[in-house]
């Protein structure tokens, strides 16, 4: 069974991504999350030292990332085989209009994974200048702006969204293995 590394928003966030992991279990995929550690209750704007715990956990490995934790995934996992990559969070340097943000350029990622990048379709134009932007910086990469989808993982046209890509890289791992 191929395995998904999820990259939570926070820590102790897993037990609201139940849904998403019964879900990605019914596609077909075992799930494991990403342990983040930081002090306090809040983000940690303005340090980095969140960003190597995800690259630690995450070496060759298909990650999805939603909002906060698709940021976490697109600066930390650095050498993950896949991204995937949910309404990712506009907290980087160039989003100048949020005053607590990372002053990191999206543009430290790692542009050479292959990455999936999502975005609800009525989210507001920000997230959809966010996604835009990610999806430009990816060589190799799909978009998908999911109908009828506010920020919310849990969507239904959301979980469609995923499980399609699941499937799709599941077929490429499968094709990959009978011609290796």
């Amino acid at each position: 069974m191929p395995l998904l590394t999820i990259v939570p928003p926070m820590p102790g966030a897993e037990r609201r991504f139940q849904p998403i992991v019964d879900f990605v279990h019914t596609c077909g995929w075992q799930t494991e999350f990403v342990r983040l550690d930081w002090p306090g209750r809040r983000p940690p704007f303005g340090s980095t030292e969140i960003f190597p715990q995800v690259d630690a956990q995450t070496v060759g490995k298909v990650v999805l990332g939603f909002s906060l934790g698709a940021l976490y995934a697109h600066l930390g996992a650095l050498r993950a085989r896949h991204l995937i990559l949910g309404s990712i969070a506009p907290f980087f340097l160039e989003d100048d209009d949020e005053p607590e943000r990372w002053m990191i350029s999206y543009r430290a990622g790692n542009s050479a994974t292959p990455a999936d990048i999502l975005v609800g379709a009525r989210e507001d134009g920000q997230m959809h200048r966010r996604a835009t932007a990610i999806r430009d910086f990816y060589r190799q990469h799909t978009y998908t702006d999911v109908p009828d989808a506010e920020h919310e993982l849990w969507h239904p046209n959301y979980l469609q969204a995923v499980k399609t890509t699941l499937d799709r890289l599941e077929a490429q791992r499968a094709h990959s293995k009978v011609t290796t």
